[in-house]
């Protein structure tokens, strides 16, 4: 494939693709969708269909792109496992509607003294929202991390 084909395939999902496909992994019915959003129940289906794909392929582009190897991907879900030899460590591949794609190496580290610590928090709670996850405030991020990674794989039965 070339990189005109990869760029025209690497597309996010539109705004109402989003909605969809958050709605649907938080397990709310296609007709409930579609009458809330004033579409038909099989624009639903495709959308959700349609984001999926998309989805997928930015999971798998990020893991190619940072030399991941995958061992569990669902665009689905929005959620990808994998290991970086680079890092040496467990990666998470996850994407919100909120913040696009976002990658996560498992590692313990001092976090109060990173100058991400907030941002990380910040994306943290968004996606443990999104998931319906209640994931311990005080927590440095990376404690937190792994509890909601934990919890999302478990619920993926990816354990």
């Amino acid at each position: 494939m070339g990189l005109n084909e990869i760029l025209r395939s690497l597309r996010f999902p539109t705004k109402q693709q989003d909605i969809i496909w958050l709605k649907r992994r938080q397990k709310t019915s296609p007709s409930t969708i579609a009458e809330n959003l004033q579409v038909s129940r099989p624009y639903v289906s495709k959308a959700q269909r349609v984001a999926e794909q998309r989805i997928e392929r930015l999971l798998r582009n990020t893991a190619n792109v940072s030399r991941i190897e995958i061992s569990n991907l669902s665009g689905k879900y929005g959620f990808a496992v994998g290991y970086s030899p680079m890092h040496k460590s467990k990666t998470y591949i996850t994407y919100s509607p909120s913040f696009g794609v976002h990658t996560w190496f498992d590692h313990i580290g001092p976090c109060d003294e990173c100058e991400m610590n907030d941002e990380c928090h910040r994306i943290l709670r968004m996606l443990a929202e999104e998931w319906q996850v209640q994931i311990p405030v005080s927590d440095p991020p990376t404690e937190a991390a792994a509890y909601l990674f934990d919890n999302i794989m478990e619920r993926l039965n990816w354990s």
